[in-house]
């Protein structure tokens, strides 16, 4: 509807020019002079081209047909009229890439052990992107030259780290091997991390890449406990024994027990006395038999015990 109006608008602009000097010479009785109408051609020309559609250029040599505005007419025309070229044509394909570089510097492993981070002012970021179909580590470097661990993904994943641009990161195996070293770009860089030649080489177990630890010593062996005299080892500890004194015996665990017939009394085995403090039936005593038999026999020894313990005194 706009265009309609321009075109309307410069059609009027064309005939206004035309028209003027026509009445001029109605009423004058004289022709139009060549510079009016070069005027009014230049002015019609003027005002396509302000609005510049094609419908004002249609206008325009619909009423000045011929002359080199004519021809200039045509020219903005028919580039008008001239379609413009896609952005694939009119752009060259950029190459692709390769893959592991994106806009982040990569270095050989070679360099690995001359690499330190210069400073920490560019903050900056880094993408790694895993699609080696293998499990990949990852590793800053820091400022003594040291590789601090920082995790891994599996293939299809991806991490990224906030760092610095001097700041450099290692791409190992699982077991810790270097397979490339990247170094972050001023801008946040994202790196494709691509199947390598490194994966179809046999891996070492992890174990290997770590550093020996030192083998933990054994512990010492205990000596074994020897208890005092008096003390017993009783599950592993050292037991004080009771003075059982005589006719008793002692238990496992360093108590002590009358034998057979004695009962204790103020600390001591003693055989039972009556009301009279006579022991009662002595001979029942532990050896008494065996000792009156060998004094039967003519053992004086035996005799003299049997006398002592087992008659009644």
């Amino acid at each position: 509807m706009a265009l309609k109006r321009a075109a309307v608008w410069v059609a009027c602009v064309v005939l206004a020019s035309l028209t003027v000097p026509a009445q001029v010479a109605v009423s004058g009785d004289a022709t139009p002079s060549a510079g009016a109408a070069a005027s009014a051609e230049k002015d019609a020309f003027n005002s396509a081209k302000e609005l510049g559609t094609v419908d004002a250029w249609n206008a325009f040599l619909n009423t000045y047909p011929t002359g080199f505005h004519a021809d200039l007419a045509r020219a903005y025309l028919k580039k008008l009229n001239e379609k413009p070229a896609s952005p694939a044509q009119t752009q060259t394909e950029a190459p692709a890439l390769p893959p592991s570089s994106a806009r982040a510097g990569e270095r050989p492993c070679s360099e690995l052990s001359g690499l330190r981070p210069e400073h920490s002012r560019e903050p900056t970021k880094i993408t790694f992107v895993n699609k080696s179909g293998m499990y990949r580590s990852f590793m800053w470097v820091d400022f003594d030259g040291r590789l601090q661990d920082y995790g891994g993904v599996n293939s299809g994943d991806q991490v990224t780290f906030d760092t610095f641009r001097t700041h450099p990161w290692v791409v190992a195996t699982g077991p810790g091997d270097c397979l490339q070293i990247f170094m972050p770009a001023a801008e946040p860089a994202t790196v494709e991390l691509v199947h390598l030649p490194a994966d179809d080489a046999p891996q070492r177990p992890a174990a290997e890449t770590r550093e020996k630890q030192p083998e933990k010593q054994a512990a010492p062996k205990k000596k074994p406990l020897v208890c005092a005299k008096n003390y017993k080892l009783q599950n592993g500890k050292c037991v004080l024994l009771q003075n059982c004194g005589k006719n008793a015996y002692r238990s496992a665990e360093g108590d002590c027990y009358c034998n057979k017939g004695y009962r204790m009394q103020n600390g001591k085995c003693v055989w039972p006395h009556d009301k009279q403090g006579f022991e009662v039936a002595p001979w029942k005593k532990s050896g008494c038999k065996t000792w009156q038999a060998q004094c039967s026999g003519g053992n004086g020894k035996a005799c003299t015990k049997y006398e002592e313990n087992c008659q009644v005194n």
